[in-house]
This record gives structure tokens, sequence and C-alpha cells, in this order.
């Protein structure tokens, strides 16, 4: 493994779902049904639809929205204020205790200032670092390699790392131009869902707390040449509203032909540089804790690992069908939900990693029980 300074250990983890447990049944009753796409579109809509969950894996999502009005009920700031909080009470922590606080998602809650500032604001920490980073699954991965290199370095004592996603503010039937919808586009109306997590990293022990050492983290980029297969052309050169609307530019769409095949390869490849590069003897992993949204990709991706590395002593964790996939901040919501399921032995290791479609990104990290 890699010698990084000081130990780091998560000791607090927190996450919030916004509202009710949704069927997946009644997920036109929030985002709105789609009415007015090409006749061909709408009959495969109702074609596809009662069949697909079984595929998706999604028995219940959450939607930070009112049903009848559209209107949302939380926003990414007001999300991760209260997975903030539960972490920082678990980990027997006061806000104005962090010293570094990083925000990390697909999406920033306004254009500037970046979101990591409004947490900043709401959590009344009158003096911290922050940074914001902007990536989609990814993201919180990256910024626990931030996070615990620079208190491993000493630069930082305490870090508050946090991770949201509003999927359903892009998709609602209002949110759509409808008539230029396309299949890919609808497929993410029936497993993405909102929600947002929290973890708090210390140079030190929590005695009364969890304690999850951050044995190793790991980050690739390997998408030259491929995609990108996840992405919203909206932003940049592409800035106008009416055109932007009028081409679909703001609509989130998924290559999901191109991921299928695309992903096994890499993830393995992936896991293989993550073996090498850290050093982990994977025989030793006690839990992995799967980041996929689709329990049809989940149970491929499981399978192959089974069968690549002998896998048949881990255990495989994820939330798909209780929490829905929120993105970004999924693997803390796995995460938190995980710790009140199992109880830990000393030593018990945890791996994780995921891929990211948006231009092929992949990352993993390790975490050894300590208390």
């Amino acid at each position: 493994m890699n010698q990084r300074g000081l130990d780091v250990y998560i000791t607090g983890m927190g996450s919030f779902s916004p509202g009710e447990k949704i069927p997946f049944d009644r997920i036109d009753d929030y985002l709105g049904e789609i009415t007015e796409a090409p006749p061909k579109l709408l009959k495969w809509i109702k074609k596809v639809q009662p069949t697909i969950k079984e595929m998706l894996g999604m028995e219940y999502l959450y939607y930070a929205i009112d049903p009848v009005t559209r209107k949302p009920t939380e926003d990414n700031v007001s999300m991760c204020v209260k997975s903030a909080q539960k972490a920082l009470a678990m980990a027997g922590m006061k806000a104005r205790d962090i010293e570094l606080l990083i925000y990390a998602g697909s999406a920033m809650e306004q254009v500037v200032p970046p979101t990591s500032v409004l947490i900043q604001d709401k959590l009344n920490i009158p003096y911290c670092a922050e940074m914001a980073i902007h990536s989609n699954c990814t993201s919180i991965y990256k910024a626990l390699q931030v996070g615990a290199d620079l208190i491993a370095n000493g630069r930082y004592q305490s870090a508050l790392l946090l991770s949201s996603q509003l999927s359903s503010s892009f998709l609602t039937a209002e949110y759509f131009n409808q008539k230029i919808l396309v299949r890919d586009q609808v497929i993410l109306r029936w497993f993405l869902c909102d929600g947002a997590g929290a973890v708090v990293l210390t140079n030190k022990k929590n005695p009364k707390g969890v304690n999850l050492k951050v044995v190793d983290t790991y980050l690739e980029s390997v998408g030259v040449g491929l995609g990108p297969d996840m992405y919203a052309l909206y932003g940049g050169h592409r800035a106008q509203p009416l055109e932007a609307y009028a081409n679909g530019w703001h609509h989130l769409t998924q290559n999901i032909t191109s991921v299928a095949k695309t992903a096994p390869p890499l993830c393995k490849k992936g896991l293989d540089n993550l073996l090498a590069k850290t050093g982990l003897d994977i025989r030793e992993v006690k839990y992995f804790l799967a980041n996929i949204p689709t329990k049809h990709l989940m149970d491929l991706s499981i399978k192959a690992l089974k069968k690549t590395y002998k896998l048949q002593n881990v255990n495989f964790y994820t939330k798909l069908s209780e929490r829905g996939y929120q993105g970004a901040p999924a693997i803390l919501i796995a995460l938190d939900e995980f710790f009140k399921e199992y109880t830990l032995n000393q030593g018990d290791i945890l791996l994780s990693m995921v891929t990211e479609s948006s231009k092929w990104m992949q990352a993993g990290f390790i975490l050894e029980y300590a208390d």
C-alpha cells in the first residue's frame, strides 16, 4: 500500500433520501407522464416500462419533488446539510471543527458561487478551506483521495466530504422537449433518483463511533478516443436557453448499448490496475461495496468478479433496490446503510470501485475497520 504519512479515518457518516419511498410503478406520479414524444417512442415506453423493473432492480426510489406541483422540496445544499449533520454527530464533532470542506457532484446548485461555500454558510462554519469537484459517479472517490491525502500530509486535521444529486430536476416531463426525446434519455427516468451523503475524515480515531482507516484510494481516466457515453451538452458555448431547448442539449443522455459493451472490459482492467498500484491482495477483501446503477449490470459484474478473482468468500453489498441510484452520492448512501446492517471485526477490509461512463473514468477505495 502507499505510505502517505499520518493515518486517516472515516469517523462519521450520514445520508439523506428526500420524501417518501416511491414504488417503481409510481414514478410517473412524481415525474409526470411522457405524452408528447414521437409515437414510436410512446409505444415502446408503454410496452417496456412494466417489465423493465426487474432488469433494473429498482423497487423504490426517492425524489425531492412535490407530486402535485412538481416543485422541488429540497436542493443540493439542504440535502448535504442534513447528511453532514448526521455525519458530524456520529463523529462527535461540531461543524466549526471542520478544517476542509469538499463538495463533489455532477452539478453545482448554481453556476456561481460553488456549492461548497453555500454548504459552509448553511452549516455556519466561520473559517475553513473548501473545494468543489465536478464529476459524476467518481466524484466522491476523488474527494476522498484529496481529503485523505491532505490530512495524511498534515495540512489539515479534519475534513467533511459531501455529495448530492437532484436527478428529478432534469427528469420531469416538463423539463424535456418531448418531441425529440430518444430511448436512452427515457431509460434514465427509471433508475436515477435524489439523495445526498457525507463522511467526516480525521487524523485521530473516534473513541465512541466508527473508525474506518483509509488504506488507499485509486483514480484513473482512460477515455481517450471513447465516448462521452453519458452527457448533457448544455453549457459552455451552448448556453443559449432557447436554442438549447430546441436542440435538446439540456437532455441527459446515456448511450446504453455502448456502456454495456465498453464497461465490463474497462472495469476488469481498472480493478487490475487498482490492485497493482495499491498492492492489495484481493483475497483479503471481506466486503465489496458495489456501485453499479442497475441490477442487470450488477449481476453481470459480480459474476465476472467472482469468476476472475475467485471471490467466493467476499460479501457484495448494494442499496440499489431500496434506495434507488443517485449517481455521485450513491456510494456514501450505501456505506451509511452498510454500517447500520453489519457488525465488523478488527481488520476487516472493504473495497469499492466504480466506473463513470461520462468519459470513462474509474475510481476505488480501500478501507479497514480499525476499532
